[in-house]
């Protein structure tokens, strides 16, 4: 499965500076959509729909990195690098061969400075950061590119909501970026399909966003192939797109309202012809089709964000669940298990303080992806992680400042809520077993009892040393025994500073009920042992 960012841009200056595009090899590992039948794509200014071309001028946006776009002049800006036909190698006969060459993705203004396009092209705040939203990218006439300047330029704030990935049996792939500034009243943000209905079978769609980074173009000819109503993720359709339509607004033609936001496809875009390369044409119902994720996930992630706090957007949707005050959302991808690329959260803890950290219990926000959590301390050492489940416990040795890192496994795109509990060491239950023994035959009789009761998650740490409070003389021997009598915890000797005074801790399964035990302690064979075992439960 491939999405349709454009390749060429990885090159970044590399490709400017050798004033060319994309390797031949590089090309041919662009295995991305085609022309079905007659190639509808028409330049803005040239296609018949007098909304579908306001809804270009208005609203659409092409995406682009620093490398192919210059903003010297302030009132003229530019896009330096290959055209289309020199940078794809195409054959002097293809279409828009002379287009600039500069917009790796496409999107859309949906609300006064929001940009709906696909989770893909912005993967994270690094990527969203390194990335600029131009309006206007579009031609007014044959060979003429609308005037750009620096106020039609945009920069990334936030992303504000994405999903690139399976949640809830849905296959989603959209982000919606918030600008650095509002594109309103200067622009005019598409109106977005409100209802989670299929579209209908053969229903004429089309798309508005660039092709293989040019300029802004209008495809009308597409329709319905698959609405997937059963899942009401994404949609399939035989409209014409390439590399650099990604993100692109996907209009439901009757109404001109936005239904979806293209994001994949199959095939291959460029075919060699000779020495050069032309588009590659399938049948109207042949090869695999476009695939557009239906608007309404989008338009849910958003509101829940927002907390329904858009009146263009969230009128009429339901109520957004409310994230907890302890909790914060994320989303990223590329972070190396958590290594870079990270969502980080600061906290300053003291001298047996318990942080605890899920990114999987929270059944209104589910995970998508596989979040991964480090927390590290001042130091930059790692102290805790989640790589055996979804989140970690500690009860900190050390006082100061800790991060927790929230990112991915290895380079995939996740996106989370990070449920955070700090408990205050003071706050935290704690008691204590005098003991005086002898002749315990190694815990098994005679021992000093004591019942706890765990509740799931908890961790018990008890000693006859190393715990506050806990002191002895002679050689302990502790065990835990569940309610059936079973020992399911033991230590002799805790080494270290305890010699051979005992130290145990017990993790009770997160799954089970709350449940007593019994905390033993005994002297090491038939000798005797004295002081105060202590424990804490947190």
């Amino acid at each position: 499965m491939k999405h349709f960012k454009s390749g060429f841009l990885v090159m970044g200056a590399l490709a400017l500076a050798a004033g060319c595009g994309p390797s031949e090899e590089s090309l041919a590992e662009q295995k991305r959509e085609v022309v079905y039948g007659t190639d509808n794509r028409l330049d803005v200014h040239a296609h018949p729909d007098a909304t579908l071309r306001a809804r270009a001028q208005q609203a659409a946006v092409g995406l682009v990195h620093p490398g192919f776009i210059d903003l010297t002049d302030p009132d003229n800006v530019t896009f330096p690098g290959p055209n289309l036909g020199t940078g794809l190698n195409l054959c002097s006969t293809e279409r828009f061969w002379n287009d600039p060459r500069a917009a790796f993705c496409s999107g859309t203004l949906i609300d006064d400075d929001l940009v709906l396009t696909a989770g893909h092209c912005v993967g994270n705040a690094a990527e969203c950061a390194d990335t600029y939203f131009v309006f206007n990218f579009y031609r007014t006439a044959a060979g003429v590119l609308h005037p750009i300047t620096s106020q039609d330029v945009f920069t990334c704030d936030s992303i504000v909501a994405r999903q690139h990935g399976m949640s809830n049996g849905q296959n989603l792939d959209y982000a919606i970026v918030r600008l650095d500034r509002a594109a309103t009243p200067r622009f005019t943000p598409a109106p977005v399909r409100t209802g989670n209905t299929a579209l209908g079978a053969a229903r004429n769609v089309a798309v508005v966003g660039g092709s293989s980074g040019s300029p802004i173009k209008l495809d009308s000819g597409g329709s319905v192939r698959d609405a997937r109503s059963g899942t009401l993720d994404y949609f399939v359709s035989n409209s014409d797109t390439f590399p650099g339509s990604s993100g692109g607004a996907v209009y439901e033609l009757d109404q001109h309202t936005l239904a979806g936001i293209l994001v994949r496809g199959y095939g291959v875009d460029y075919v060699a012809n000779g020495s050069c390369n032309v588009v590659n044409v399938c049948p109207e119902t042949g090869c695999t089709g476009s695939e557009s994720t239906y608007v309404y996930p989008a338009l849910k992630g958003v509101c829940t964000e927002l907390q329904n706090g858009s009146a263009r957007l969230c009128t009429g949707m339901p109520p957004a669940p409310v994230r907890p005050a302890n909790a914060f959302g994320y989303t990223t991808s590329d972070t190396y298990d958590a290594t870079q690329n990270t969502v980080d959260r600061a906290y300053t803890l003291g001298v047996g303080d318990v942080i605890q950290a899920n990114a999987c219990g929270l059944p209104d926000f589910p995970a998508t992806g596989y979040p991964k959590l480090r927390l590290v301390d001042v130091q930059g050492n790692e102290v805790a992680s989640s790589f055996d489940g979804c989140g970690f416990k500690l009860r900190v040795q050390t006082a100061g400042a800790y991060t927790l890192r929230a990112g991915c496994d290895y380079t995939d795109s996740c996106s989370a809520t990070v449920e955070v509990n700090v408990t205050l060491n003071a706050n935290l239950t704690r008691g204590t077993l005098p003991f005086n023994l002898t002749n315990t035959d190694s815990g098994t009789r005679r021992t000093a009892n004591l019942n706890v009761t765990l509740t799931p998650g908890q961790v018990l740490d008890v000693g006859t040393c190393a715990v506050e409070c806990a002191n002895g003389v002679g050689d302990t021997l502790l065990r835990v025994h569940d309610s059936s009598g079973m020992p399911v915890a033991e230590n002799d000797d805790a080494f270290g500073t305890c010699g051979s005074l005992s130290r145990v801790t017990y993790h009770m399964n997160v799954v089970s009920p709350a449940e007593q035990y019994q905390i033993r302690v005994g002297c090491f064979r038939d000798t005797s042992c004295s002081g105060t075992a202590a424990y804490v439960i947190y």
